[in-house]
């Protein structure tokens, strides 16, 4: 059990603020020989530092959270009046009635003659006989108090509006990344239905690679970081399955450089650039290309993917990208922003080409 905890340390802190009030202020006194302090200095202080005690701790959990913070401010104002009223006439009764004279004058001068006599004391009185610095004192601890309550209640708001924005941020992750995964086995499993009416074989070896697949995406895939080998290892059975279905018009290039290391990345954000290449890059009719190229360097990795654009793409196609593109721009915003460049366009105006630079 740790010794130092919160509520511990709250204390201490407490603790050592008022002994810095009574030592530096309080408990100091004039030290000179004609003055000899009397035991009714530190019962006169003594019962001040109780007083000041008092009035903050009523006014920190009491006033404040009662009045102010429910903005009964008026109400809270003629309170706090009353407060410094009655602790001030309390603490003058006291020193009044115990004659508490804090100091005495060994060698008397008629300007001593004050309340007391010759051996009298030399506190500042204000017209109703109080000491004028014990409203201010206590007026002290009101702002103190009430500074410290604000402090505390915009820090708390700060974390909750943290938290808030962060189980936002993780929710929307979340719904992101449940929208990407089954718009890829929805293609992919079209894409084995057509195996099974024409190539049994086909079908079954396509089976086999979405088994694989499906492992890393129900498993590896599940938390907030995977080991880039294993995404890659998921690219390079994606490219597989994808060249069951396509015909000898399309080339297909995977270049990955090896030796990645332990380098993790957010899962599946690769995908939806190279199922978008598939997608449009492949004809039964005009040759074409597809290149995909993913290089590893220090704490940085770059995947390059290009495919042949042709003029008999349908617009339906078009439409049917947008939500794995969409959905992994956005995961890259939350997930490292200021941390990535992406960029997309026609390349020697036959090649579409989507170039993302990640920093890990």
């Amino acid at each position: 059990m740790k010794l130092l905890n919160r509520n511990n340390i709250y204390i201490l802190v407490h603790a050592f603020c008022w002994l810095i009030l009574a030592l530096g202020v309080l408990y100091s006194h004039p030290n000179s020989p004609d003055i000899t302090i009397t035991n009714g200095f530190w019962i006169r202080q003594t019962d001040l530092l109780i007083i000041l005690m008092g009035v903050f701790y009523f006014n920190y959990y009491v006033l404040i959270p009662g009045l102010l913070i429910r903005r009964k401010v008026i109400i809270y104002i003629l309170v706090v009046i009353a407060l410094l009223v009655g602790v001030t006439c309390l603490n003058s009764f006291i020193n009044s009635t115990f004659h508490l004279n804090p100091f005495v004058f060994n060698h008397p001068r008629p300007e001593h003659n004050g309340p007391g006599g010759p051996g009298g004391h030399r506190d500042r009185h204000g017209p109703f006989g109080f000491e004028t610095y014990v409203p201010g004192l206590n007026l002290l601890m009101i702002g103190l108090g009430i500074t410290i309550s604000f402090i505390q209640k915009w820090q708390q708001e700060v974390n909750l509006r943290q938290q808030l924005e962060q189980e936002k941020t993780a929710t929307e992750l979340t719904l992101l990344k449940a929208q990407i995964n089954p718009h890829f086995f929805f293609n992919t499993l079209n894409t084995i239905y057509s195996y099974t009416l024409s190539d049994g074989d086909i079908a079954r070896t396509a089976i086999t690679n979405l088994s694989k697949m499906m492992r890393y995406v129900l498993y590896d895939a599940a938390g907030l970081q995977t080991p880039l080998n294993k995404e890659i290892a998921f690219i390079k059975e994606y490219v597989e399955l994808m060249k069951l279905r396509i015909s000898a018009k399309t080339t297909v290039l995977l270049q990955v450089q090896e030796g990645m290391g332990n380098a993790m990345i957010a899962p599946m954000l690769f995908l939806p650039f190279v199922e978008n290449a598939f997608k449009h890059g492949v004809s039964g009719v005009t040759e074409g290309q597809i290149s995909i190229w993913i290089i590893h360097t220090a704490d940085k990795v770059e995947l390059i993917v290009r495919n042949t654009v042709y003029e008999t793409r349908r617009e339906s196609e078009d439409d049917s990208n947008g939500i794995g593109i969409l959905n992994t721009t956005r995961r890259l915003d939350l997930l490292y922003p200021e941390k990535y460049t992406l960029t997309a366009g026609l390349v020697a105006n036959s090649e579409y080409e989507v170039k993302l630079k990640l920093t890990l």
